[in-house]
């Protein structure tokens, strides 16, 4: 036989085998119980609002709960949409392994912000959605406080939440913001004494930018603790009250 000949014959055999042994293969596995489920949070080094634990006892809860059960009746995606009715999973990925056991990766809800007001206590996240709290783990965000509503989020404290999570200056220094009832906005610093006036959240940056130049020139030199209010709802102006 040439080698000519042989080469048309692999290629048309090797591919036949691999889709006949991929079939037996996994047919096979099919009808094997599942002995055990691997539950690994992937993000945890950066939060730890989920436990292993806690996500595993909730499954035993459900029809879903895949151990002891055969492979083919066990189905990933309705045990992903269980897992995902928990407000604190962003994703769960479930797949079946060789060695019986059916591996679960959790990825959590990313918080930018905690609110702290008169409609509750919650997070939100990086998605702009309500995310509870959790007794396992606080993450050190700015508090917003006060009269904070749905309109108050999406009209400018979600973007503003945003640009001072990025922010490496103002993501240190803003330790807590306050909503009025009228919706004027207050800033609590972590350094110096005094209390900011933003206004509304109408050209926040601006604002900010104006009060990061008023810090570098005035505050640095005269004292961080010169003055008990810095008003900046006014266009291209810092006002400071002593």
């Amino acid at each position: 036989m040439s080698k000519k000949v042989l080469k048309i014959l692999l290629s048309i055999l090797l591919p036949l085998y691999m889709i006949i042994s991929f079939f037996l293969f996994d047919g096979k596995k099919d009808m094997e119980l599942c002995n055990d489920i691997v539950i690994t949070i992937k993000d945890s080094v950066v939060s730890s609002f989920l436990k292993i634990d806690d996500i595993e006892s909730s499954l035993k809860k459900t029809k879903v709960y895949p151990v002891g059960k055969v492979f083919y009746e066990i189905n990933t995606l309705e045990i992903k949409k269980e897992l995902e009715k928990n407000r604190i999973i962003k994703n769960a990925v479930c797949y079946k392994t060789p060695t019986g056991s059916l591996n679960i990766d959790i990825y959590q809800r990313k918080p930018i912000l905690r609110v702290m007001g008169i409609n509750g206590d919650y997070y939100i996240d990086d998605n702009c959605e309500m995310m509870p709290v959790s007794s396992n783990f606080t993450a050190h965000l700015p508090i917003v406080s006060g009269y904070v509503d749905k309109d108050i989020i999406n009209n400018g404290l979600f973007e503003f939440a945003k640009f001072i999570n990025k922010d490496s200056f103002w993501n240190l220094q803003i330790e807590q913001i306050y909503i009025a009832s009228d919706g004027e906005v207050e800033l609590i610093p972590r350094v110096g004494d005094h209390h900011i006036v933003l206004g509304t959240f109408d050209n926040y940056e601006e604002k900010l930018d104006n009060l990061f130049t008023f810090y570098k020139k005035g505050l640095n030199k005269k004292g961080w603790n010169l003055y008990k209010t810095i008003n900046l709802k006014y266009e291209n102006q810092v006002i400071g009250v002593k």
